[in-house]
């Protein structure tokens, strides 16, 4: 007997919040897993399930490690910060130019983890 998979099948809303709060890499692997899941199977559904819970457990445990960020309020750039946060956050690739010594290099990476890159 072969099984018919319903691919059109949603996820649950409280299940979508959890995938959404994973990693990149684990969300894409366990979108495809869903869609290949036989939802009638209860063992395989529990299956999913935990590596679900895996993956959301690996973002809590990333996002805890995120060192503090501090902005050197003395640098040009920090005038800027709330902007180019906000740039990071909606756009892929920005371009910053800055004079040398504005803060650029030291920085960045700072505004990069504020966005929630990296």
């Amino acid at each position: 007997m072969v099984a018919v998979v319903n691919r059109s099948l949603p996820l649950p809303p409280e299940t979508a919040a959890l995938l959404d709060a994973t990693l990149l890499r684990d969300r894409r692997a366990l979108r495809q897993a869903w869609r290949r899941l036989d939802r009638a199977d209860p063992a395989a559904l529990a299956a999913w399930r935990e590596r679900l819970a895996a993956a959301h457990a690996r973002h809590a445990a990333r996002a805890a490690s995120v060192p503090p960020i501090r902005i050197d309020e003395a640098l040009p750039i920090a005038a800027h910060a709330d902007e180019i946060v906000r740039c990071l956050g909606t756009h892929r690739v920005i371009v910053l130019a800055g004079e040398t010594g504005s803060g650029k290099s030291t920085q960045l990476p700072n505004l990069c983890l504020a966005a929630g890159r990296g």
